[in-house]
């Protein structure tokens, strides 16, 4: 291993934050370590642990001559850490990793022993690391035994910390309080901690420069430009141009004497599960097709490694540098921390809506083999090829397990301590319920043609008036010759303003672009491919996805789709993959995005109306409402934010959020010592806490969804909706009816208090009275949670 300045000056410099942080007292105090993938995160860390052994006996400055370690990683990722220390400091015994299984127990974690331990098998209930028995200790009684019995401060060792931020955030919280360790050493090149104590990064220029990894990344280089000529074009093309770099790279180690066997990576597009779905399963038989019958690549001849969740081949001894595997084909799921440094090209495929990919992914083609860069530089870069079809490309940490399909999804806290409040709901009819009816079809054919009628000048025919021109409308059954000359009548009269001969529709990727391995959003020039027609079917049922999300998801898609290719067969004479051609048409997607969203909007005006006569009867029915175990966010519309406190772990936030939300939420996230949690409730529907109010004096009477939830560390519950003066006409008879409902459900048991909240200065303030507007707040009190 060759000496590199950058490695030794982060040895130091962590070494001495950690000393200083020991120095501090108290517990839990959190180091950032942050370096690119391939820096030598686990190398460092290792020395680093070697060094503080040395430099505690050692100083005359530090509290602590001993210290004992906790290295917790994710998956299997402890195992290999593990094989790397014991291998590193054999024969020195300055470290003695240990499993769990190896620990002297009653000993508890002895000075310089570092203990493995896996994450997932930590917060699984029954785990036997974290259960007392008849024959072993668990994982906390051996940690406070370490640190109250002999007076060892544990150092405990994060690895990979942005993997802890999944839906076990909650349970990552709860487990290192429970462990308690003096300090924690968070190592990630996508660190997502945002409260720390010390923050220490390695330069990625620095590691470039020590030629440990490659200078950049190239996304696309050499594609050919060309129309579809097959069901599966843009694939082949991908393939061939990411096979050919891959030959390309083989030849140029030849050339400079180099024994490597570069290794092409083909990832399946990824939603999160283990199980391969049907889009999956489709491009995988396209890849070993082609691999196959083009290329003389298989499985059988030893060329092709899979590392499916239903199938594995050839994955033994991959990452030797001279392995004859020139292909692996893989989703996600690839073990974390996989090191295989002769791997050059990585081929991504997305579904259609995907517009990222994530730096740990692009980061296992980062490495140089040998630690130095060639004379070619063609060696000296990775190569990227995808069939993202957007304009920005987001470059991500990996996705932590938490978003299915379209959804993303919270779970509630471990051990929350839950309330239980009256909530009332009310059963919808019909008449009610935001769902797409069978009607859209009247509103999307009016809609549309008064759209043609204000900008073609003029409106369509439709065969029933070119039958009253002069055919009897009586029980009129339309002619071919009629429903003919509509079509053709109708396509002249909109020739000018939509292209109703497409014949191909393209797809654009990025071409030749060139980036580092990190967080950033990519904005890039784009080169054109036509699409061939299964691209066309789900790159319309991606376009019809996109719309009507104000309506119940169930049958919504289907209806509008299958709508507006009937709207274009009867308007202008064009069917099936003729007219989604159309609508996909670049300068033709504006118009029916217009024509769209104003029918949806007008319809969903219309169940409005209806929704408001049915309400005007409305019974309410109560019940007891809590925090849910489970609660599910559209993607589309919501977002991850770092949060800590909230009662469901992530914290999932509305894209549309306001400012009042945002800045109470930050308010709430300074106060965590004296809150116990909080939960921003949903805007509707039975699973949301909502409280009875009266619109005005003998108004109808609604449900209010109360924006925040609060528990207090002492029991007391605050009800609190953010405001701006002015910004909600009924926020007077929302917080009034508040005030009544408080009233009658407080208890000794269960105190509540609230209303409608504004930040006025520095201070958020309430009313404990009832009122009639938002603006005169002057006995409006401050909310002072280390007062509440």
């Amino acid at each position: 291993m060759k000496t590199l300045e950058y490695q030794q000056k982060a040895v130091k410099e962590l070494t001495d934050k950690i000393i200083e942080q020991l120095n501090y007292g108290g517990s839990r105090r959190k180091i950032i370590f942050e370096a690119p993938t391939g820096a030598g995160k686990t190398v460092m860390s290792c020395q680093i642990l070697a060094n503080l052994v040395d430099e505690l006996r050692t100083r005359g400055d530090s509290r602590f001559k001993e210290c004992a370690f906790l290295w917790i990683a994710p998956r299997q990722l402890h195992l290999q850490s593990y094989m790397s220390l014991k291998g590193a400091f054999g024969e020195t015994r300055k470290l003695s990793p240990v499993m769990f299984d190896e620990l002297d127990q009653s000993e508890g974690i002895q000075p310089g022993e570092i203990l493995f331990v896996n994450w997932e098998s930590i917060i699984r209930k029954k785990n036997v690391i974290t259960q007392e028995s008849e024959n072993s200790d668990s994982l906390y009684e051996i940690t406070d035994r370490t640190q109250e019995k002999f007076g060892l401060p544990i150092v405990a060792v994060i690895d990979e910390e942005h993997m802890f931020w999944d839906n076990t955030a909650d349970k990552t919280k709860a487990v290192l309080e429970r462990i308690n360790p003096a300090v924690e050493l968070r190592i990630s090149a996508t660190p997502k901690t945002t409260r720390f104590d010390a923050y220490y990064k390695v330069d990625r220029q620095k590691v470039i420069a020590a030629e440990m990894i490659k200078k950049e990344v190239v996304l696309n280089p050499d594609i050919e430009v060309g129309g579809a000529e097959n069901e599966i074009a843009l694939n082949e093309r991908l393939i061939k141009a990411a096979l050919e770099k891959r030959n390309q790279i083989a030849e140029a180690y030849k050339a400079c004497g180099v024994d490597i066997n570069p290794l092409l990576l083909i990832q399946l597009p990824n939603d999160n599960k283990t199980a391969m779905t049907a889009e999956e399963e489709k491009i995988a038989i396209q890849v070993k097709t082609y691999l196959k019958y083009v290329e003389d690549i298989t499985a059988e001849n030893g060329k092709l490694a899979v590392w499916l969740s239903n199938e594995k081949e050839n994955l033994a001894g991959l990452e030797r540098p001279t392995n004859l595997a020139q292909v692996l084909l893989f989703k996600e799921a690839i073990a974390l921390g996989w090191d295989c440094p002769r791997a050059a090209v990585l081929l991504i495929f997305r579904k259609l809506q995907s517009n990222e990919f994530t730096i740990q992914t692009v980061g296992r083609i980062m490495r140089m083999p040998e630690h130095k860069f060639y004379p070619n530089e063609l060696l000296n870069v990775g190569y990227v090829y995808t069939d993202i079809a957007k304009d920005k490309i987001d470059i991500k940490p990996a996705a932590a397990g938490y978003i299915l399909k379209d959804m993303l999804t919270a779970r509630r806290r471990t051990n929350l301590r839950n309330v239980s409040l009256k909530s009332i709901y009310s059963e919808r009819p019909n008449s009610e319920r935001n769902y797409l009816g069978p009607d859209f079809r009247k509103v999307l054919y009016d809609t549309a043609a008064e759209f043609w009628k204000s900008v073609a000048g003029a409106g369509l025919f439709t065969i029933a008036e070119l039958a009253a021109l002069g055919a009897d409308t009586e029980n009129y059954e339309p002619r071919p010759e009629d429903v003919d000359l509509a079509a053709k009548e109708n396509r002249r009269r909109v020739e000018n303003i939509i292209r109703l001969e497409v014949k191909t529709v393209d797809i654009k990727i990025p071409k030749d672009v060139h980036f580092q391995n990190e967080v950033q959003t990519l904005e890039v020039e784009q080169v054109k491919f036509a699409r061939t027609v299964g691209e066309i079917d789900g790159a319309f049922i991606s376009y019809i996805e996109g719309k009507g999300h104000q309506f119940e998801r169930r049958g919504r898609t289907d209806k509008i789709a299958g709508y507006l290719l009937e709207l274009i067969a009867d308007f202008f004479g064009i069917y099936g993959t003729d007219a989604k051609k159309v609508v996909l048409y670049e300068e033709n997607t504006p118009k029916f995005d217009r024509i769209l969203e104003t029918a949806l909007e007008c319809y969903a005006h219309l169940r409005k109306e209806k929704a408001g006569r049915a309400a005007a009867t409305r019974v309410f029915k109560e019940y007891d409402w809590e925090v849910p175990e489970e609660r599910l966010y559209k993607s589309a519309t919501h977002h991850l934010a770092q949060v800590e406190n909230h009662a469901l772990s992530p914290f999932i936030e509305m894209n549309t959020a306001s400012n009042p939300e945002r800045e109470f939420v930050e308010f709430l996230e300074e106060n965590e010592e004296y809150i116990d949690w909080w939960y921003k409730n949903g805007d509707g529907g039975k699973a949301n806490y909502a409280v009875e109010y009266q619109i005005g004096e003998g108004g109808a009477k609604e449900p209010f969804y109360v924006d925040f939830v609060i528990r207090m560390r002492n029991g007391h519950i605050y009800l609190f909706d953010t405001k701006t003066k002015e910004s909600d006409l009924l926020a007077p008879d929302k917080h009034n009816g508040l005030l009544e409902y408080i009233k009658r459900h407080t208890s000794e048991a269960q105190p509540l208090a609230g209303g409608v909240i504004l930040k006025v200065g520095s201070n958020w303030v309430y009313p404990t009275r009832p009122i009639s507007n938002t603006t005169d707040v002057l006995d409006w009190i401050p909310f002072y949670p280390e007062n509440a």
